[in-house]
């Protein structure tokens, strides 16, 4: 028997178009395409999900079954414990969002919140996906959108951060990056056929930043945050601490990154923790004043970019790097603030 209770036909119907309508804001707020596979009878005939889609980053799919949830209406389910692909989705509590933060669940909430912490964190979970959905040859075809060395994560580093900004000759591109010039020229023909940038007579333009901002993102923590050498710290004081929270500091020689970067742009939360980048990470130790520690709340990381960004004076590293450091974060008060950053970068002033 199909349905062990009655169903009012409408009542998912008019689900169908809220988890329409969510999609769709969430296509705009984050530039990602999403499908909608199919809606609740097809999706999942012993209800327990009410649709499946597809988010799509560059050519490759993400699929994702998805579960509704509606104020006042409690309809029973399958356990989906063991399901990893479940994107949980409707009205939304902020106790609720917090516990798919601490689970890493995806969400899309109907108040505009969205986490979607698997497709960005997760490598072996979304090859575990795409191998599901797509055969051999296909999986490699879609792979060509994303970058497989770190040299090509970084060149689209330097496409982000020099965004809204003229940019050089390939030449010069490849001085800046420290590769080759025909590795410079066959990462601008990939990312051309990929329809992430149009390459004019005169700049690089981004087809849409909001897509290339999450390809950047993905790229930066699979490829090359796992390589970058980092160090842990923490105030010597109390009242140490709390000056670095509450004053804006500028370094002499490193420079902020995350929830105190995006402090300095935005007036933002104060940040519980710090991170900054540097040439030098224990000069900028010694010029703080900081003690080494396993679990401290200072990281300083290397350097890993050797080119000039719009916000460097400012003491801070560019806004794209600051959004991908927000949403590496499992406080549900820096993914926020990412989305903050996220359209000051996409919608300069």
């Amino acid at each position: 028997m199909l349905c062990s209770y009655y169903v009012n036909t409408m009542d998912f119907v008019n689900m169908d178009r809220t988890i329409k309508s969510a999609l769709d804001r969430f296509s705009h707020q984050t530039g990602l395409r999403v499908r909608i596979q199919s809606y609740w009878i097809l999706a999942s005939i012993d209800q327990s999900y009410d649709a499946s889609i597809a988010i799509k980053i560059g050519t490759a799919e993400y699929p994702f079954w998805v579960i509704y949830n509606q104020k006042g209406i409690n309809r029973p389910r399958s356990s989906t414990s063991k399901i990893e692909n479940v994107i949980e989705m409707g009205d939304l509590s902020e106790q609720q969002k917090r516990k798919f933060l601490e689970i890493r669940t995806p969400y899309i909430a109907n108040d505009g919140d969205f986490s979607i912490p698997i497709i960005i964190t997760n490598s072996a979970t979304t090859k575990k996906w795409t191998s599901k959905k797509q055969n051999k040859n296909d999986s490699q075809r879609s792979g060509k959108a994303f970058t497989t060395s770190i040299a090509k994560a970084k060149f689209i580093h330097y496409l982000m951060a020099m965004n809204h900004e003229s940019h050089k000759t390939q030449r010069q591109i490849a001085d800046r990056i420290d590769v080759s010039l025909g590795a410079v020229n066959k990462y601008l023909k990939e990312l051309v056929e990929s329809n992430y940038i149009v390459n004019d007579s005169n700049r690089l333009r981004l087809v849409d930043p909001g897509k290339m901002l999450e390809l950047w993102t993905v790229e930066y923590l699979r490829r090359i945050l796992p390589k970058v050498e980092k160090h842990l710290f923490d105030a010597n004081s109390d009242k140490q601490y709390m000056d670095l929270r509450t004053t804006p500091v500028k370094l002499k020689n490193g420079y902020w990154s995350g929830a105190k970067a995006a402090d300095l742009v935005i007036g933002s939360e104060l940040p519980n923790r710090f991170l900054i980048y540097s040439d030098s990470p224990h000069e900028v130790a010694k010029e703080l004043r900081l003690r080494p520690t396993e679990n401290g709340k200072i990281e300083i990381r290397k350097k890993f970019w050797n080119f000039d960004w719009k916000e460097e004076k400012q003491g801070i590293v560019d806004l794209p790097l600051i959004y991908a450091d927000l949403m590496d974060s499992a406080d549900p008060r820096d993914l926020k603030i990412a989305r903050e950053i996220r359209e000051i970068w996409i919608k300069p002033l």
